[in-house]
């Protein structure tokens, strides 16, 4: 959407005239292993990786995510990680 500020207009407009409540979720997250910011990934093996370099150290990453309606930095356990890789992206 950062590429495309007019659609991203549109849809805060739609929002604005048509519903109470919506919410924008932005990957915000940040390696500081190779200063990669992005949106690190979950691999297959359902483990925190920088799509850049690799880095799987939670310790040498920040992510953030939204989980329980609030904005969350944190690593979570293998249930709440399993849900947030099945998420999907509307647009």
């Amino acid at each position: 959407m950062n590429k495309n500020i007019e659609a991203l207009e549109t849809v805060v407009k739609f929002i604005y005239d048509n519903i109470q409540y919506a919410e924008f979720n932005t990957k915000s997250d940040f390696c500081h292993e190779c200063e990669f910011d992005g949106e690190i990934i979950i691999n297959k093996d359902n483990e925190w990786e920088c799509p850049n370099c690799g880095n799987k150290d939670h310790n040498k990453m920040t992510v953030v995510r939204r989980t329980c309606g609030y904005l969350g930095e944190n690593f979570w356990n293998v249930g709440k990680t399993k849900e947030i890789k099945q998420r999907v992206m509307h647009l």
